[in-house]
């Protein structure tokens, strides 16, 4: 299916799976994120095509991702985001719809610093906590959390679906995804419907360094970094699960914005 930027992607020189997880494959990394209408990242293409690589497989350069997050009955993970926790814990299964892959991970952001603990899975078992699953989240949060109780006990409780374009800086690798046409679903209520945050363009940069290419390109387009911009943790909001989502109001309030120029 096409979408509007596939023109303009075929500027980019293309980047093979293999040559990305080479180039950029660092699991450990700075994260940075913006909010951007569509037609603000249309132009922002032109001024990143010289720089980056786009991935492509089989032809295709952009992809269906679908997230089932966990969390434990009080929205623990929620709630360490909301009350900006230096230490903060994300648990999904990442289904990539275009390869039939999926994964179990376990990110661990510290003070800014973000490590992620993954591994590969059958795809029908995406958004299952298997005993596999529950072994390795039980691993990994003793490893992060050490001299702490037991692991809690987490269960699904958001879906997010999306468009991604991944590029990848020539020189030193830094990586972009850039997710769009995002919908969030609260899986503990069966009447719930999906949320599409439309016309919203979600660019993440994961780098090792503070003053990366995309930050100078942001700054020269007038684009500040989004304050807090979690997908898991807005589908918590937008479903109104969330006590408290002062974090994430001024996110909110952009993201409102970003949909009323569709009405323009």
């Amino acid at each position: 299916m096409a979408t509007t930027f596939d023109t303009k992607l075929e500027k980019f020189q293309a980047l093979t799976l293999t040559e990305l997880n080479a180039q950029a494959s660092y699991l450990k990394r700075i994260d940075r994120k913006f909010l951007l209408t569509k037609n603000q990242f249309a132009e922002i293409l032109e001024d990143l095509k010289e720089d980056f690589q786009v991935l492509e497989i089989a032809g295709k350069k952009v992809f269906s991702y679908d997230n089932v997050y966990m969390d434990t009955d009080k929205y623990l993970f929620y709630n360490q985001h909301q009350d900006k926790f230096k230490t903060r814990t994300k648990i999904r299964t990442r289904l990539y719809k275009d390869s039939d892959m999926a994964f179990f991970e376990f990110k661990q952001k510290i003070n800014g610093i973000t490590q992620k603990f993954r591994y590969q899975f059958p795809s029908e078992e995406h958004g299952i906590m298997t005993k596999g699953k529950k072994r390795f989240f039980e691993w990994v949060w003793q490893s992060m959390y050490q001299g702490t109780p037991e692991s809690p006990k987490i269960f699904p409780s958001i879906k997010t679906a999306y468009k991604r374009i991944t590029l990848v800086e020539k020189r030193w690798g830094e990586r972009l995804t850039v997710d769009f046409s995002v919908k969030t679903l609260d899986l503990r209520d069966e009447s719930a419907k999906d949320v599409k945050l439309k016309n919203l363009v979600i660019i993440e940069s994961k780098s090792l360094w503070d003053d990366c290419i995309s930050w100078k390109i942001m700054k020269k387009y007038g684009i500040a970094e989004a304050s807090s911009c979690s997908k898991y943790s807005l589908g918590v909001v937008y479903a109104g699960l969330a006590k408290k989502y002062d974090t994430f109001d001024k996110t909110m309030k952009e993201i409102e914005k970003i949909k009323s120029e569709l009405k323009k």
